[in-house]
């Protein structure tokens, strides 16, 4: 994208351009508050590697009184009138407000979010003077916030997706063999999240849905397997027939299926948007790690389970033929 190429050129010849932002609500013109505010920085600076410097209106203070602050109130007011409003604006909102900026090198949003959490619990120990609060603002805040809304919501929808799932299937089914799609869908889940980590990819609004569509593809497929395996225990009477016979029938139509899935989404790989993209490589890396949970697993689990069932039986048949004593 040429944007994002125009950002990469700049950050190459200045540095990094973010910045970790911080609104100071309160009354920001005040002596004890800017005393706070170049202590908060300093001890910011001191404490994280990660920063690499900061501004705000002590910065600009320490420049028009000669590198130090002044040490009266009236002092103080005096240097303040001897700066531009333009200048002020750019750190002050008013007498009541103002902005901390801290330049950092470039973090992903992980880093950015510990880093913020950090210096939330630092300014709760520098404590403020009265009547002042301090907060991250701005994109620093936003995205690092969307992150760990991304984090919850992921699980939860993931979970959600199980729960719905098999509460369908014991409604529908009321068998034992109901859960069984349940455990490939388990192992899918765990290999998309490794498969996740190894090529990099992030979270995103969009990846986030990733669990809950895995659980939703791979459902249709071990279904698929599980109704026909059960069509042939019933002809043929043997769980080892009837897992070749279901795998035989209806394996090369859910390969066919889920191949025609893969290369319809594979498109999306080529959006040069890379959250587009890489929503493309996780909907292909779900398809294919639930044909293989459906095709490989699956069956392995039918057999497990029939045999479970067998020897279920044989003890209640067992049971029911014992002589009364």
């Amino acid at each position: 994208m040429p944007a994002k190429i125009n950002i990469d050129k700049v950050t190459r010849i200045i540095g990094s351009t973010s910045t970790a932002d911080f609104y100071v609500r309160g009354y920001g013109t005040d002596l004890d508050t800017i005393r706070w505010i170049q202590k908060f920085q300093d001890y910011e600076l001191s404490r994280h590697p990660e920063l690499t410097g900061a501004r705000s209106i002590v910065t600009v203070l320490l420049s028009y009184n000669g590198g130090s602050l002044p040490e009266s109130q009236a002092d103080l007011d005096e240097v303040f009138a001897s700066i531009p409003e333009e200048t002020k604006n750019e750190y002050l909102g008013g007498s009541l407000a103002g902005v901390v900026k801290f330049s950092t090198i470039d973090l992903d949003m992980t880093q950015k979010d510990s880093l913020k959490q950090q210096m939330i619990d630092d300014i709760t120990f520098l404590e403020p003077p009265a009547g002042i609060s301090v907060a991250p603002i701005g994109s620093f805040d936003l995205f690092t916030t969307l992150l760990s809304s991304l984090a919850d919501s992921k699980e939860a929808m993931t979970y959600l997706g199980f729960i719905f799932i098999f509460l369908f299937l014991v409604i529908v089914y009321r068998h034992l063999h109901a859960v069984t799609p349940l455990i490939p869908i388990i192992f899918i889940v765990g290999w998309n999240a490794v498969a996740m980590y190894l090529l990099n990819i992030a979270y995103t609004p969009l990846t986030a849905t990733l669990g809950s569509m895995t659980i939703g593809v791979g459902a249709e497929y071990t279904i698929l397997v599980m109704e026909r395996y059960a069509e042939e225990k019933e002809r043929l009477g043997d769980n080892l027939a009837a897992i070749q016979e279901s795998v035989r029938k209806i394996g090369t139509a859910i390969t066919v299926s889920g191949l025609a899935t893969f290369c319809g989404f594979s498109a999306l790989c080529l959006a040069t948007f890379p959250i587009v993209s890489n929503f493309g490589y996780t909907t292909l890396i779900a398809v294919g790690f639930s044909l293989c949970g459906a095709i490989f697993v699956m069956p392995a689990v039918l057999s497990v389970m029939g045999r479970f069932e067998d020897r279920l039986h044989h003890q209640a048949k067992d049971g029911s033929s014992a002589p009364e004593s």
